[in-house]
């Protein structure tokens, strides 16, 4: 794209560049940083020394830099770099446009978003004083008024889980008492909402940012929560049926991969059919997972919501031919089976009768047939979670005693550690780093034979045990129970499998080499977590949809997220947290347990909030959803990127204004620490018609204050923080805010700790004395330290120079910090050739700022009002007039020297 010139920034100054050059006829782009033109001048309260309403001077410049035929704007956007052309006639700019996830031409700024978000960070916009939504629109009178949502990032847990659950939007919904709504987030994602909040391991809650103060978040136990919360209901919300779309899927297998994908895409309008070997659809939720962790009731109700939906399930149908499903009117099929085959453990006497496998031994249990273990010893062999289920479920069914041997030490055991632990307090004997040598018995299993294992992996990482042959025990059992490992059953499939015999599947689209048939899940990868195989699921639905509607099988679009959000940044978002313990619940166990009563307990809804209260909001927005609920406008679109634009110019004109002076750089001033301590621009805000609260109050405590002093010049003729000059304007703005004070609060007494007072533009002299006339108490001297009492008074330390010259106290209930003006050096970096120029004090340097004001070093690079050095308003106006008026002959130079150039090469030709 061509532009005569462009307007980095859209304070007073960079408004009245572009509406200047755009009245001339030239094609502006003017970019803004923020959601809103109008810079800082719209967020004060009066302008001195007129006190004229701010936004009254404002707004009509806003509209009409917005509405202008020959600007176009882009806001909450940034300039990355400006370099020229080549051919020393004009610049290229890079520019960054940040995503505002809001279509922009449908939002109609409504702020039904804003309200409905559950979100709250600091509202930069009014000072920090008070919290925004993470969806917002600035300010009242923003221009453009759109709404934005503020994202850093995916927040570590949704980002951790391999389902993709959008676990801090869940969170968030619970914190706000959105228990249905919850429910719903997670089932965008999966139908088996009770299971996982049962049987899932919760690497979300490892990743947590609050693990890094006092513990994570119960986020596994607030999904068991609106699980209950939903199930528990006497009329469950009904899940709504799509419109069919004429097409149909085969899925094999009702494993959390089969489900989750058999969910998805019902949900797109597909008719989805479900062959199921076993009797009971669920594969190892409903036969491998104990009951005392996952009861079948739980398992039952997440598979009613896939038949809600219209999903046909049929059990006990057993499916050997999976590409014949194409002639039974499937267009396409997905296999997931999950690992239901046992790993034997190929040692001698393995046949005996009393060995079998955990798998079928868990099923059995689960599907409620008699397995009789009273008064038996009983030996589970393995390491894993399913052994350690096996192991505890044998205790409950009455086993005299239960050892269990593994190959690796308590420590490297594959089981989770609460696991082994809730095992031995239940009265299991664990044999670690122990394998099977072999069994004896007489046509029965009466022992087994173990050996010590040395080493589980080779240096490879591969499965190669090494045992020491001198070291043996015998372990005396009458049932033994194998979990060596689960291997796919694919034999039958007729389908290209690796090594192991999972299915050969791409690992991006889960395509077989069977165009219509996908594989996903454990049949895929291996033995997994549940997570994972729903994350399998979820993907291998999204590929057959795009299979199915002709599109390219692209990887890269299926669940793009936004980078993790940086923990570092976010704990650096507060100075100090409160200590808010984690929520504790140990599992109820006992040392001999008799049945599958669960052994955790259910959260109340006081723990479930408490616990949902401690979230960080990582990543800012929570991808809750409540605002794409609450759009009327659909307007939500949280697939939107980042974009790169890049932009031809003639001209470009600095309008990147200044920086205020941080007040915590002065720490002795309390500002950060003391609540009562404020900044100029805070007290503006609370002055202003749009203030963060209904009166004038001090932000600790809301209570109107009666004292009111102000401290001249922070930061501003002050070597000590790097700032020698005066600011100019602030002794200005105080005594704005002392008139503005005395209209509010006629009672209040205002005093004012200064050096010397600056009133050198028209009629601030008059501005100064009428303040001093209306009561306002002018005291010259260095402060040198505030301290703050119980109550939250303020206790100011100063030198009082025209009093007896001694060091004297003051207490008021609010101090306001006068704080000083600081160059914004982003211009500086904003050129990848040559430097732009800079004065002594780091702000954009001008050939001659009395006889050619507005030119910097850089040809056909101009810079208009306050980045140049502090200006008032109407000196910002001015200068931008100046700039304007360089920046146009420039313009034209470079028109004359293009319209020449074509001329001289038209003659060239003819010549020829």
């Amino acid at each position: 794209m061509k532009y005569d010139a462009l307007v980095v920034g859209s304070g007073i100054g960079g408004m009245e560049s572009a509406l200047k050059l755009g009245d001339m006829g030239y094609k502006v782009l003017v970019v803004e940083k923020e959601p809103s033109v109008g810079g800082k001048m719209i967020l004060l309260s009066k302008v001195f020394p007129t006190l004229d309403c701010a936004s009254c001077i404002s707004t009509p410049k806003m509209a009409a830099t917005i509405h202008h035929p020959n600007i176009d704007v882009l806001t909450y956007a940034e300039v990355e770099g400006i370099r020229g052309d080549g051919n020393g006639g004009g610049y290229h700019a890079k520019i960054k446009q940040k995503p505002k996830f809001i279509d922009e031409a449908a939002c109609t700024g409504c702020r039904q978003c804003e309200m409905a978000c559950n979100v709250a960070v600091p509202d930069e916009y009014n000072a920090d004083m008070v919290s925004r939504r993470a969806a917002f629109i600035a300010f009242p009178q923003a221009v453009p008024k759109k709404a934005i949502i503020s994202r850093e990032g995916v927040s570590p847990c949704t980002y951790e889980c391999p389902a993709g659950i959008k676990a801090h939007g869940y969170v968030a919904r619970v914190r706000s008492g959105e228990y249905d709504q919850a429910f719903d987030l997670v089932l965008e994602t999966t139908p088996l909402v009770g299971s996982l909040g049962r049987a899932c391991y919760a690497p979300c809650e490892g990743e947590c940012t609050r693990g890094e103060l006092e513990g994570p978040l119960p986020i596994r136990r607030l999904k068991r929560f609106i699980a209950d919360e939903r199930y528990g209901q006497a009329e469950p919300k009904a899940v709504e049926k799509p419109e069919q779309n004429g097409k149909k899927v085969a899925v094999v297998g009702s494993g959390p991969a089969g489900l989750t994908a058999a969910w998805q895409l019902a949900r797109k309008g597909y008719g989805v059919k479900i062959f199921e070997a076993a009797p009971t659809p669920g594969g190892m939720l409903s036969m491998g997972i104990p009951a005392y962790r996952l009861p079948n009731a739980v398992v039952a109700d997440d598979v009613a919501n896939v038949a809600a939906i219209g999903v046909e399930i049929a059990t006990d149908t057993r499916v050997d031919d999976v590409a014949a499903l194409k002639a039974d009117g499937f267009d396409a099929v997905l296999v997931a089976t999950g690992t239901h085959k046992a790993v034997q453990l190929r040692v001698p006497g393995e046949e005996l009768e009393g060995i079998q496998s955990a798998l079928t031994f868990l099923a059995d249990v689960k599907l409620g047939k008699q397995v009789d273990l009273a008064g038996k010893k009983v030996l589970v062999v393995g390491g894993g979670n399913v052994a350690i289920d096996a192991a505890r479920t044998a205790r409950r069914l009455g086993a005299a005693s239960v050892d269990q041997a593994s190959l690796e030490c308590c420590d490297e055991m594959p089981a989770h550690d609460f696991e082994v632990e809730e095992a031995k307090a239940e009265g299991i004997t664990l044999h670690d780093g122990w394998g099977v040598n072999h069994f004896t018995g007489n046509g029965r299993v009466e022992t087994a034979v173990l050996k010590v294992c040395s080493c589980v992996f080779n240096p490879e990482g591969k499965f190669a045990p090494e045992y020491d042959e001198s070291k043996k025990q015998t372990v005396a059992c009458e049932v033994v129970i194998v979990a060596a490992g689960m291997g796919a059953d694919t034999e039958s499939f007729g389908l290209e499998t690796n090594g192991d015999r999972t299915l050969k599947a791409d690992p991006g689209t889960l395509q077989t080499a069977v165009p219509h048939i996908f594989a996903a899940g454990d049949v895929v990868t291996g033995p997994t977590m549940i997570t994972t195989a729903v994350g399998q699921g979820r993907r291998a639905a999204f590929m057959i949809d795009r299979y199915l509607q002709g599109a390219q099988l692209d990887p890269s679009a299926f669940d793009e997220t936004l980078p993790i959000a940086d923990k570092t940044n976010v704990l650096a978002r507060q100075d100090v947290y409160d200590r808010r313990e984690p929520f504790e619940s140990p599992a109820a166990i006992r040392a001999a347990p008799d049945d599958f009563d669960e052994t955790e307990a259910p959260m109340t809804e006081e723990e479930a909030f408490l616990g949902a209260a401690r979230c960080l909001d990582c990543g800012v927005c929570s991808e809750c959803h409540a605002c794409v609920d609450a759009c009327p406008a659909d307007c939500i679109d949280f697939s939107m990127r980042e974009e790169e634009i890049e932009v031809d110019v003639d001209a470009v004109v600095l309008a990147t204004g200044f920086r205020l002076f941080p007040a915590d750089a002065k720490p002795e001033y309390g500002y950060g620490t003391f609540k009562n301590v404020i900044t100029g621009m805070q007290m503006d805000r609370l002055l202003a018609p749009t203030r963060p609260f209904n009166a004038v109050v001090r932000p600790g405590d809301g209570k109107v204050p009666d004292r009111i002093g102000f401290i001249m010049c922070t930061g501003s003729r002050d070597a000590q923080v790097g700032n020698p000059l005066c600011s100019r304007i602030c002794c200005m703005y105080s005594v704005k805010h002392n008139q503005l004070i005395m209209g509010a609060l006629p009672l209040a007494d205002v005093t004012v700790h200064y050096m010397d007072v600056r009133a050198v533009g028209k009629g601030y002299d008059e501005f100064y004395k009428q303040a001093k006339d209306m009561g306002s108490l002018f005291i010259k001297g260095r402060v040198a330290k505030i301290t703050e009492k119980d109550n939250g008074d303020l206790v100011v330390r100063y030198e009082d120079i025209e009093g007896d010259g001694g060091i004297v106290e003051a207490e008021y209930d609010m101090v306001v910090l006068a704080v000083g003006v600081q160059p914004n050096t982003e211009a500086a970096g904003l050129f990848e050739d040559g430097a732009l120029g800079l004065d002594d004090y780091f702000y954009v340097g001008e050939a001659d700022e009395d006889l050619d004001p507005g030119r910097t070093n850089l040809p056909g690079v101009f810079v208009a009002g306050s980045a140049s050095g502090v200006k008032d308003i109407p000196d910002s106006i001015l200068h931008a007039g100046a700039a304007v008026a360089q920046a146009a002959a420039h313009i034209e130079k470079a028109r004359v020297a293009g319209e020449a150039g074509v001329l001289e090469a038209a003659k060239v030709k003819v010549t020829s």
